[in-house]
């Protein structure tokens, strides 16, 4: 019988929690970019073996809202820690461990349910630096349990992964043995489009980026997916920049976001990008509704 349950990923921007979920089920499913907010959604991801499903929670990164999208990621992040087996709070041991780190592993410490603490991104940090760091994790009250990885290098992902499983509480299967998450193709490839603009444009147009799927058909004759989609930028004077001079910028998101298409569907992509302005659209219930944050029209 296997054991079954729900782990929350939870951290401060730019931590690697999402790196670290797709090393943890062994494919890309989270979007990844040095940009802050990068995630603005829960994600489930899914790790089924021979003795185990965990169901990793990836959240959006901690933030102080400034907007309707930023409340709804701060209750993306309140909803995915109620009724978890565990909280995995992940920090970014290359940057150095803080008192903002140490709020932050705090903030969930008194919930009742058990905390681990992973430090990411051991790979870039030198031993000696890291070694104090760390220092200030030890006999933190609350903690579990302490694991240092490297998502990029899957160093000890396997041990934590493992780990995670002695804290699973279930027996009850929730997915199907090869479901890896419980989100649509649309949303990956509506996700994919975005991780490309957050990539490729400069750091004021991330913030302000939002993408809608318009139509994505199976030709069945050409056996390709037709995928048309907008871009959705909150000021006017962001689309030229989108757009780049003579349309380069959106041909480049274009063909870097194919091929991540492609490979996610396995299959021939025919891509159309149009870049559209809607004002202040972060603040607009309607649009983040047609956006896929809905939950951010309700009122707690």
């Amino acid at each position: 019988m296997r054991k079954t349950g729900f782990v929350a990923i939870v951290g401060l921007a730019n931590a690697g929690k999402s790196t670290l979920l797709n090393a943890l089920i062994k494919q890309k499913i989270a979007i990844v970019s040095p940009k802050p907010q990068t995630t603005r959604d829960s994600i489930l991801g899914i790790w089924t073996d021979d003795d185990s499903q965990i169901v990793f929670v990836d959240t959006p990164g901690f933030l102080k809202s400034k907007n309707a999208l930023g409340d709804y990621m701060l209750k993306a992040i309140d909803s995915a820690v109620t009724d978890v087996d565990c909280i995995m709070v992940v920090v970014d041991g290359h940057d150095g461990i803080d008192q903002r780190e140490l709020s932050q592993i705090s903030r969930y410490t008194g919930k009742k349910i058990p905390v681990v603490v992973v430090v990411t991104k051991t790979d870039i940090t030198q031993a000696e630096k890291l070694m104090p760091e760390l220092s200030k994790l030890n006999g933190l009250e609350g903690v579990d349990s302490v694991y240092c990885v490297s998502a990029h290098k899957n160093r000890n992902i396997n041990e934590l992964r493992e780990a995670l499983k002695g804290y699973l509480k279930g027996t009850e299967m929730y997915f199907e043995e090869d479901d890896v998450t419980d989100k649509s193709s649309r949303y990956l490839v509506q996700e994919l489009i975005r991780e490309k603009v957050l990539l490729l444009c400069n750091e004021e147009i991330p913030h302000g980026i939002g993408v809608y799927i318009n139509k994505m058909e199976y030709l069945d004759d050409q056996n390709k997916w037709d995928i048309d989609a907008d871009v959705v930028v909150e000021k006017a004077s962001h689309k030229p920049i989108v757009l780049g001079k003579h349309g380069a910028m959106i041909k480049e998101i274009g063909t870097k976001a194919r091929q991540s298409i492609e490979n996610l569907l396995q299959s021939k992509v025919f891509l159309t990008l149009w870049v559209r302005v809607r004002e202040d659209w972060r603040n607009n219930v309607r649009m983040l509704d047609e956006l896929g944050y809905s939950s951010a029209k309700r009122k707690d």
